[in-house]
């Protein structure tokens, strides 16, 4: 049988609905060689999902950011995938006739009149609360009409999102009046609208720390913590200690002895974003030492600070017993220290350091927000300095023929310039680097007798 059960294609066309926009555009560019009518079909079935979800991400604009995690993993307002996939296959079947028009007004470029995409999310509110169950399976009513209220509030949200850079970033008196204006429009809607408009922009909102700016200007209250801390929108502010905090604690659990690296990327990661949180809290709110806020936010930079500290420390002692020295007799009783060239360039005293270097690397904006740019500029100076000493000495070796494995050698070499670059030292790892490059030639050339 050549061509797909209904059963076998209703199951496919389940999966595409499911599957991530990546992986359908790979989907689609990887069956256009594939022969079989079966694979024809699937491959017109994923073109036609591409095209449906663009159109569904027209008709619904910044509400479909509701119906996704957020990237950041800060707590926000989130609904099933399924739900969107669900609405949007009723509207289709709903509103046929605005849609075709809408398609109409994209043929030679053209953009939607953005009215009749409004009309899409009036019908998409009622859709939800006239047959949720229709929607998906199992909807229930309070979930329903939470999504529909969202929906209620489209066409504003559309108008506010060429608007949202400005608010976000350095908002002018007419900005700031345009965005409370659209807030008193929402409330006008909903009475209940203020929190809910905001989760629509928190959605769409890259930088989480940035919706504190949102909500300072909405308010009038100019950042003034003890007048967010007790407000409505209080929630938004401890959506952000939260993910900071859980970041913390991350970081003093973390030990590079026992962890290894793909560990460390993550602390790395979650301590980059806290950094970065931090760092938008401080310029967005007017912390004091008495409100409840400022002194939380003290006493975690405080703890941080101290776990950050404590855990780069351990960076020189890993790094000498992953490139340890020995001592060489140099002339006599005279004798000094130098690399051991046969020194392993894996195992755990490797991994172990690596995973502390990693760390050191992903620091820089942490250090900084928790007052320890200074600390770590110094130790990242004192293990350029070893670092290259060790290098070099290893290099010089190389020139002079010593050492049993050359191969091994370079490899140290390489462990050593991977080291400088998270010590902040580009540049000396490139120099190193060639000369390498210059040491591995040179041994390589033939000698003149042999030439």
């Amino acid at each position: 049988m050549t061509e797909l059960s209904v059963a076998s294609q209703n199951a496919i066309s389940a999966m595409l609905e499911m599957a991530p926009d990546s992986a359908l555009a790979k989907l689609s560019v990887a069956l256009r060689t594939t022969p079989g009518v079966k694979a024809d079909w699937i491959r017109r079935r994923t073109v036609a999902e591409i095209s449906a979800r663009r159109m569904r991400t027209i008709a619904f604009g910044p509400l479909t950011a509701l119906f996704r995690k957020r990237a950041d993993g800060v707590r926000g307002l989130s609904f099933p995938a399924a739900i969107l996939n669900g609405l949007w296959r009723r509207v289709c079947e709903r509103q046929a006739l605005l849609l075709a028009q809408a398609e109409d007004m994209t043929v030679g470029g053209g953009s939607i009149d953005p009215r009749l995409l409004d009309q899409l999310c009036v019908s998409a509110a009622a859709i939800l609360r006239d047959e949720p169950g229709g929607v998906w399976p199992g909807l229930d009513p309070r979930t329903a009409e939470h999504v529909a209220a969202c929906f209620d509030l489209a066409p504003l949200a559309r108008a506010a999102m060429p608007m949202l850079d400005m608010w976000i970033g350095r908002a002018d008196a007419d900005s700031e009046a345009s965005l409370r204006l659209m807030m008193r429009d929402a409330v006008r809607i909903r009475e209940d609208a203020a929190p809910m408009m905001l989760e629509i922009l928190f959605a769409n909102i890259e930088d989480a720390a940035l919706i504190l700016r949102v909500i300072s200007r909405v308010s009038g209250a100019g950042g003034e913590e003890r007048f967010l801390a007790d407000s409505e929108l209080a929630d938004f502010g401890e959506r952000l200690f939260e993910r900071v905090e859980e970041a913390g604690e991350a970081l003093n659990e973390f030990h590079p002895g026992r962890d290894d690296s793909d560990e460390a990327r993550q602390v790395a990661s979650r301590l980059e974003r806290a950094a970065g949180m931090m760092a938008q809290m401080e310029l967005s709110l007017a912390f004091t030492p008495e409100g409840a806020w400022g002194a939380r936010f003290q006493e975690l930079k405080l703890r941080m600070g101290r776990a950050l500290d404590g855990l780069l420390g351990l960076c020189p002692r890993m790094v000498d017993k992953a490139l340890p020295m020995e001592r060489v007799r140099i002339h006599g009783s005279m004798s000094r220290m130098a690399p051991v060239m046969d020194a392993r360039t894996d195992g755990p005293l490797v991994e172990q350091a690596r995973s502390a270097m990693l760390m050191l690397s992903a620091s820089k904006a942490a250090a900084g927000v928790l007052g320890y740019a200074g600390q770590r500029a110094q130790l990242c100076e004192t293990l350029e300095k070893r670092l290259l000493q060790y290098g070099d000495e290893l290099i010089e070796a190389l020139n002079a023929g010593e050492g049993s494995d050359e191969d091994h050698m370079a490899r140290l070499v390489e462990l050593c310039a991977g080291f400088l670059e998270q010590a902040d030292a580009e540049v000396p790892a490139r120099t190193l680097r060639r000369r390498l490059a210059a040491a591995q030639g040179a041994t390589a050339a033939p000698s003149p007798q042999m030439a």
